[in-house]
């Protein structure tokens, strides 16, 4: 349910997601998002947070050991002021160090994780761009 809130109105979401699902459904994605973060859970050391504001669920964030894997904050929520601290609630959800694999296509994600401090590490997997954190 998150997942859908998280994108719902997101006329845009298509353009950053995996090529795979670039023409489908909203739903589609969001079901294929689902199932890759079950995959996850099967691994176990996961986990799956409401994205919590001032209040207000806002979206999620989903990490596995010291990955971000994934994470979404609905369209109307996304003002500067959330996304500051939602970067926050992501970087404590973490005891150090972490990366994130992202779609090179997902431009929207990876400008606002390198804005927020990421940087970028060398990836050998084709189309996808690694972020990675370093505390200070």
């Amino acid at each position: 349910f998150l997942i859908l809130f998280a994108f719902h109105d997101d006329e845009e979401i298509n353009k950053y997601c995996d090529p795979e699902y670039a023409d489908k459904d909203v739903k589609v994605l969001v079901h294929s998002i689902y199932r890759k973060l079950e995959d996850y859970v099967r691994m176990g050391d996961s986990s799956f947070e409401d994205l919590l504001i001032d209040g207000q669920v806002i979206g999620f964030a989903f990490t596995h050991k010291n990955l971000l894997v994934s994470f979404g904050v609905n369209k109307k929520y996304r003002t500067a002021d959330n996304l500051k601290k939602v970067f926050e609630f992501i970087k404590n959800k973490f005891s150090g160090d972490f990366e994130s694999y992202m779609w090179a296509r997902n431009t929207r994600a990876i400008n606002w994780l390198k804005k927020c401090g990421m940087i970028e590490d060398e990836c050998n997997i084709d189309n996808v761009i690694k972020l990675k954190y370093i505390c200070q």
